[in-house]
């Protein structure tokens, strides 16, 4: 064999060789390109992208230890501890019928080493119809009562809890809404197949909202009637709210006749605020709250809160301190 037959036959091999690597050799694939998560700022802060979609999410909650005490006259003094932890998502995006929104609330709680207990509370819609199993409408639409944590008594909180179908509009200024809710049937006129109704107005003017509005129990046959002005104005604000029943067992306000709450509070400085509530029953009954709230920095606050009351010739004492944690 000469030298050339040997070089060329030494070129064949190699190309085989190199051949065969290139088939086996393994190529990396691309990285997929990274979707960072995006700030929605179409529903006010906190919310974000769920990648891939243009839902926004917002993830919040907030803890609580409250050191409870109460004293009935002529009763030994009850001492509690109580806590609760919740978590809230709320999930929102538009479309051609207005925002569709989602809202659920998980809650668990636990007085004096009980066990805990566990709930939970949800909305969702689009546009101005809501469906929902959380608090009756005749209690979100209104606000609540008066200006202290408490808020003043005037719903059966048994029954404070509903699931309802609801229809709210706003025109400027003015808002209404038409709530259809789960009647449980109680009563001697009780058709678990007829809803409870609640409907009411509010109109805004400035610093001032006034509301009014009423609920019929189908289950008692029986309606309640409510009405509220609230101002605020600065660092002070008032409430007055006037409600009548004509029923003792309606579940909306479980009185037969007429009360009163009238309530203020002022923002002493940035992080303190004082509160109070005083409300009245046209049998003379009457109760007073007061509360004073600290906010210690971001997302963390103490709350403390006392009550007298004197309520069918029986007097009563309560007070709390609660801490709490929101994010």
């Amino acid at each position: 064999m000469n030298i050339k037959s040997l070089l060329l036959g030494s070129a064949a091999a190699l190309a085989v060789v190199s051949g065969a690597q290139a088939a086996d050799a393994v190529v990396a694939a691309e990285p997929e390109p990274m979707e960072y998560v995006r700030v929605c700022d179409a529903y006010g802060t906190g919310y974000f992208y769920i990648p891939g979609t243009e839902t926004c999410l917002k993830i919040g909650g907030e803890f609580r230890y409250e050191k409870r005490w109460s004293k009935t006259a002529g009763a030994t003094a009850h001492y509690s501890n109580w806590s609760r932890g919740r978590m809230i998502f709320t999930a929102k995006n538009d479309s051609e019928w207005g925002t569709v929104s989602s809202w659920i609330r998980m809650s668990g709680s636990n007085e004096d080493n009980s066990g805990n207990s566990f709930s939970a509370d949800y909305t969702f819609g689009i546009g101005g119809l809501e469906f929902g199993s959380y608090d009756s409408q005749f209690a979100q639409f209104f606000g609540y009562g008066g200006r202290t944590d408490d808020g003043g008594h005037y719903i059966d909180w048994t029954y404070g809890s509903r699931q309802y179908v609801s229809y709210s509009a706003s025109f400027d200024s003015i808002s209404a809404i038409l709530s259809l809710e789960n009647d449980r049937g109680f009563g001697a006129n009780g058709n678990k197949a007829m809803p409870d109704v609640v409907a009411g107005l509010s109109y805004k003017f400035g610093d001032w909202t006034v509301s009014a509005g009423g609920a019929y129990d189908e289950s008692d046959d029986s309606f309640a009637l409510v009405k509220k002005v609230t101002g605020d104005m600065g660092m002070f604000g008032v409430t007055l709210v006037g409600f009548y029943s004509n029923s003792a067992t309606n579940s909306y306000f479980n009185y037969d006749g007429f009360s009163v709450i009238a309530g203020a509070s002022a923002n002493v400085t940035d992080s303190v605020k004082l509160a109070a509530d005083f409300q009245y029953w046209d049998n003379n009954d009457y109760r007073v709250v007061g509360d004073v709230s600290w906010a210690v920095a971001s997302g963390f606050s103490v709350l403390l809160e006392g009550a007298y009351g004197d309520q069918g010739n029986v007097k009563s004492k309560s007070a709390f301190v609660r801490f709490q944690r929101s994010f």
